[in-house]
């Protein structure tokens, strides 16, 4: 009923190195990784344009921030810097307006230190003096 086999011994069979197979597998690997890295490569560049993009719209908000803060400050200074501004701050102080007869104005001349130091100040004769 049951035929049984017998064991085929292959221990002395020696198999030949089939060349048209090891061919086709450096074909494959020749056109595969050139490609593999191709697609790599764009992969990659198409990321990092839209890392880049991100990061310009991102810096063209800072952008913006940083001007309207800037011309917030710049009108803050302004206002603070305005005559009547610091004219009420100064009555705030206690302090009082100067006859004009009092104001002296010293101008800074471009000499070296040391002629600068041998010069008088204007007295109210002088031309010089306002």
């Amino acid at each position: 009923m049951y035929t049984q086999k017998k064991a085929i011994d292959n221990t002395h069979v020696v198999r030949e190195r089939d060349r048209q197979r090891n061919r086709e597998l450096v074909a494959v690997f020749s056109l595969g990784v050139p490609i593999g890295l191709f697609l790599l490569l764009f992969t990659w560049q198409n990321l990092e344009v839209i890392r880049l993009g991100r990061e310009a719209t991102k810096l063209q908000k800072d952008l913006k921030t940083v001007t309207a803060e800037h011309k917030a400050l710049q009108a803050e200074l302004d206002r603070m810097t305005s005559f009547d501004a610091v004219e009420k701050k100064a009555r705030d102080l206690g302090f009082q307006t100067t006859d004009a007869k009092n104001i002296i104005i010293i101008e800074t001349s471009r000499l070296g230190s040391g002629q600068a130091a041998n010069r008088q100040p204007p007295t109210a004769n002088q031309p010089g003096a306002r």
